[in-house]
């Protein structure tokens, strides 16, 4: 029989972080053989025939909801994916709630800011946090700084380390908006990127990175931003008006929800990933993963193919995007390799989870 899993996160749309994670995980389960449903607890209300949408402003109703969810299922593993301080607390109690109904919770850890948030708990709210960690049926760590906050808590638990890359889905191609193809008709060659309205996300140097590119070499460059729902009203006005600046006007196009982040990047030249502080940025493994040249800050944890730059530096970014953009397309021999790896990892975990020998 198949393994029966349940996926706890945001879920798409909107697109960005964790919610694109889980969708390329719930595809790469579901392709691997898995019966895969989705407990969504994210803004957005996605459609499927196995996606549950549970988040509720009201936190009582909410975790209800989690309650009977986890009392009417009868799937072998639940896995709650964790990158913030909220959906951290929201997984401790989850976690909590499997252990009452007698389910099998794992929880993983994509977040960049897990060993900061570790760091600023007090001894009350690090027994929680310890408590929560050892009701967990597994701990995922993607990367080794939170494989070690991990440990520092709970030392006699094992944590398994898998990087946040899967096998890409490979399903219907959907159209982008008609701003969207305009802009990249219009431009060559097309840089993209993606992040929230914030200032760690770094794009104003990416924005003169690009206005140093239009005035030299790449007259006709555009930069394609897909902004994330995070962020503040005052920082995306300010953005916009530095997009419609002198030597950017008409090269920058920031956008929001495009159904398939995936599809752009394959039409795109170069992926750049400016943020100041970042985990195991999703965005920079699925550029990889279809040969597009990642040009990334210097961010812990930046995965083996990315061209690297000094962090908040904009003539080194222009420069290493100049580099990318010469050097073309990558193998993605790699990147493709590690993430059929972390696919076999990860239901090896479930399968140990489940009480299962096989896997597979």
């Amino acid at each position: 029989m198949p393994l029966k899993v349940t996926l706890i996160g945001h879920y798409p749309p909107p697109f960005g972080g964790v919610a694109s994670l889980m969708l390329q995980m719930e595809s790469a389960l579901s392709e691997a053989g898995c019966r895969v449903t989705v407990w969504n607890l994210g803004h957005g209300s996605p459609a499927g025939e196995r996606v549950l949408t549970l988040a509720r402003k009201n936190r009582v109703a909410e975790l209800f909801l989690i309650l009977r969810a986890f009392l009417r299922s009868d799937d072998d593993v639940f896995h709650y994916v964790s990158a913030s301080y909220r959906s951290f607390w929201l997984g401790a109690v989850c976690v909590l709630l499997g252990g009452v109904c007698r389910r099998k919770v794992v929880m993983s850890f994509v977040g960049g800011a897990f060993r900061k948030f570790v760091g600023s708990l007090g001894p009350a709210r690090k027994a929680v946090v310890r408590r929560a960690l050892r009701s967990s049926a597994a701990l995922i760590a993607c990367n080794p700084e939170i494989e070690e906050s991990l440990l520092e808590i709970v030392p006699d638990r094992p944590v398994a380390r898998i990087t946040n890359s899967f096998p890409l889905a490979r399903g219907a191609v959907v159209p982008f908006p008609p701003a969207v193809e305009r802009f990249l008709a219009e431009h060559s060659p097309v840089v993209c990127s993606t992040g929230a309205a914030a200032p760690e996300y770094g794009f104003e140097g990416a924005f003169e990175a690009v206005r140093s590119l239009a005035a030299g070499a790449f007259p006709r460059i555009g930069l394609v931003v897909v902004l994330t729902r995070y962020g503040t009203p005052e920082h995306e006005a300010a953005l916009s008006g530095a997009a419609a600046s002198d030597g950017l006007r008409g090269r920058v196009l920031m956008t929001r929800d495009l159904p398939d982040f995936t599809a752009l990047l394959a039409k795109s030249d170069a992926f750049l990933r400016s943020t100041l502080v970042d985990g195991d940025s999703m965005s920079v493994r699925e550029a990889l993963s279809l040969g597009v040249p990642a040009v990334a800050s210097d961010t812990p944890f930046r995965p083996e193919g990315a061209m690297i730059f000094r962090k908040g530096d904009a003539i080194d970014m222009a420069a290493r995007l100049t580099g990318a953009l010469a050097s073309g397309r990558r193998d993605p021999a790699a990147a493709n390799e590690e993430s059929a790896k972390n696919l076999k990892a990860l239901i090896d975990v479930y399968s140990a989870v489940a009480g299962r020998r096989e896997a597979a």
